[in-house]
């Protein structure tokens, strides 16, 4: 039998999160949100009045403990109930959410997931996917298949998927030049200064240093996780707390 604490160590990503709710009765949509860290920070749920709010609820926390080990607040958890009959309610489209955009104060970088994918002998492939703003952003890095080269490349991928949030923010937001055609993106990119696994009070922690350029400005940026799940998810952890607050202040 798989104690409480063992199960919180198991993965699990928001979209397997989301779609354990949605297949729950009376559940019509599903959105969780998730702190860079894991943890879970809210969860908006829409349902029909086929169950109450406060079954829902609890369906909900059941089902994330059994199935993905994962155990959240009962007050994290909001529900909406919808008038339309569940006959006439649309079918979701695949893929295509529709969510409520963030307020400024509320943005902030949340990991999504994370895949190593090996191509061929000795080399493997880090994918990292991120959300900012409401919007699903992605990041590659190869390495060689080798400890220290993986916790990198998982670093690396991670400040890619950063930057094209930084890109596509700034699009969506730039200002006009004067010409009237093209968006003017600030001049700003991340560079991976390195990744260490250190041991500290009985624990193994990673550290990530990341040097951040903005014009001719270089800031020094660093974050730190305990390694839980794997060393490779830490790195990728550390490399959104170090970003996160810079990248706020920027866009």
């Amino acid at each position: 039998m798989i104690s409480p604490q063992e199960q919180q160590r198991r993965r699990w990503s928001i979209e397997e999160a989301e779609r354990l709710i949605t297949s729950l009765k009376g559940v019509v949509s599903a959105r969780v949100v998730a702190r860079p860290g894991g943890e879970v920070e809210e969860i908006h749920v829409l349902t029909t009045h086929e169950v109450k709010p406060k079954q829902t609820v609890r369906n909900v926390e059941s089902a994330l403990m059994a199935q993905l080990g994962l155990e959240v607040d009962h007050r994290t958890i909001s529900v909406a109930q919808s008038a339309t009959p569940p006959t006439e309610l649309p079918v979701p489209e695949p893929h295509l959410k529709v969510v409520e955009a963030p307020s400024p104060a509320r943005k902030r970088l949340l990991f999504c997931g994370h895949q190593t994918i090996t191509e061929r002998a000795h080399t493997v492939r880090h994918r990292v996917e991120i959300e900012w703003a409401g919007r699903r952003y992605s990041g590659e890095a190869k390495s060689a298949d080798v400890a220290r080269a993986k916790l990198e490349a998982a670093a690396a991928a991670t400040v890619a998927a950063v930057e094209r949030a930084l890109i596509g923010e700034a699009t969506d937001d730039a200002h006009i030049d004067s010409s009237g055609r093209s968006p003017v993106v600030p001049d700003v990119a991340l560079a991976l200064d390195g990744v260490k696994v250190v041991e500290a009070f009985d624990r193994r922690f990673v550290l990530v240093s990341i040097h951040a350029l903005e014009g001719r400005n270089v800031s020094a940026l660093a974050g730190v996780s305990v390694v839980e799940d794997s060393p490779d998810r830490a790195a990728i952890l550390a490399t959104l707390q170090a970003t996160d607050r810079w990248v706020r202040g920027r866009v």
